[in-house]
C-alpha cells in the first residue's frame, strides 16, 4: 500500500458520510467500523493510546489526560490501522526517531488520519477563501477541533499559495509540508539541519514577535535560485520546545525557472516527501 491508495481510501471513507457535520464526531466514525472506544486515565503521559481486538472486535484506548485535539487525532490514527489493516511498527523507537526513521505503515496511518480529521474536499475551500497566516490556522482549528500543528500541515498541503509549513525541535528542523505550487517550484526544506539563524524559528523560547517578517529565501530553501520575498510566521511550543513557522512567497516577486529532475525525483518518493498531515505522538501497541 502506497500512500495515492490511502489517500484514495480515506477519502472515500469521508464521502460515504454524505451529510458529515465539522468538527467530526469521533464516535460516528468509530461506529462506522464497528469498533469501541475508551477513554482512560492511567495511561503514561508520553502514549497517546492504542488499539488491540478483543473476542473479535476491535477496541481503541485513547489517553484521556491529552488535549481534545491531540485525542482526536490519535483516534484518527489508530482508525487508519484499523481500516486500512496495517500493523504497529513502532515500539521500541525514541520520540526524536520517530520523525527521521518511521516505519511506512505509521507514516500512511498519519496521512489516513489527517485525511479524515481534515477531509480535502471540505477543508480544501475553506484554506484558499482564507488569508494565508497563522490566524488562518488558528481558526480552521478550532472550527474542526484539530492541534495547530495538525492543522498548519494540511493548511500548507491544500493550499493553492506558494507555501510551507516546517516544525522544528529543539532548534533542528523536523518535518516540512509544502503547497502543490511550492513543489512545482523545487523548493525544498531540508530536514535534520539547524533552522536559519535569522529567522525567527531561531528565537526559541525567547520569541517576541511571532511575524508575519521578511526573511530571506536562499536561508530556509535548499539551493534556491528564484529570489522572491519569502514572509515568516512562527509560534513556539514551549511543553516540547518545538516551533511552528509557516511560510510563504509572493508569486509576483519570482524569476522564472522549472523544478529540477532531482527534485521531481525526490517528490515522487514516498519515503523522501513529507507527509500530508500531522506529526505522530509518543504510543505503543496498534499501540500508540
Amino acid at each position: 500500500m502506497d500512500e495515492s491508495s490511502v489517500i484514495m481510501k480515506a477519502r472515500n471513507f469521508v464521502r460515504s458520510f454524505p451529510h458529515l457535520m465539522f468538527p467530526v464526531s469521533m464516535e460516528l466514525y468509530v461506529e462506522a467500523i464497528g469498533a469501541v472506544l475508551h477513554y482512560e486515565t492511567d495511561i503514561p503521559h508520553n502514549e497517546s493510546g492504542h488499539s488491540l481486538p478483543i473476542k473479535g472486535k476491535w477496541h481503541i484506548i485513547v489517553n484521556k489526560g491529552h488535549l481534545e485535539e491531540r485525542q482526536r487525532f490519535t483516534i484518527c490514527h489508530e482508525l487508519g490501522h484499523i481500516y486500512l489493516d496495517l500493523p504497529n511498527e513502532h515500539a521500541g523507537m525514541s520520540d526524536s526517531q520517530r520523525y527521521t526513521k518511521r516505519p511506512q505503515s505509521e507514516v500512511l496511518c498519519d496521512i489516513f488520519a489527517a485525511e479524515i480529521l481534515l477531509p480535502a474536499d471540505h477543508f480544501r475551500p475553506l484554506v484558499n477563501d482564507a488569508e494565508i497566516g497563522f490566524d488562518a490556522v488558528i481558526a480552521l482549528g478550532k472550527q474542526f477541533k484539530a492541534s495547530l500543528t495538525a492543522t498548519g500541515s494540511r493548511f500548507s498541503a491544500l493550499n493553492a499559495n506558494p507555501c510551507t509549513f516546517v516544525l522544528s525541535e529543539h532548534g533542528i528542523v523536523r518535518y516540512a509540508t509544502r503547497s502543490p505550487s511550492l513543489r512545482e517550484m523545487g523548493a525544498w526544506v531540508q530536514t535534520g539541519y539547524r533552522v536559519p539563524p535569522s529567522s525567527l524559528a531561531a528565537q526559541g523560547a525567547q520569541l517576541v514577535r511571532d511575524g508575519p517578517c521578511e526573511v530571506d529565501p536562499t536561508e530556509w530553501f535548499e539551493d534556491w535560485t528564484r529570489g522572491g520575498t519569502l514572509y515568516e510566521e512562527s509560534r513556539y511550543l514551549p511543553e516540547w520546545d518545538r516551533m511552528l513557522s509557516l511560510l510563504w512567497l509572493e508569486e509576483d516577486s519570482l524569476s522564472a525557472r522549472g523544478s529540477t529532475a532531482s527534485e521531481e525525483a525526490e517528490d515522487s518518493d514516498p519515503y523522501c516527501r513529507e507527509l500530508d498531515g500531522t506529526l505522530p505522538w509518543p504510543d505503543r501497541t496498534k499501540e500508540r
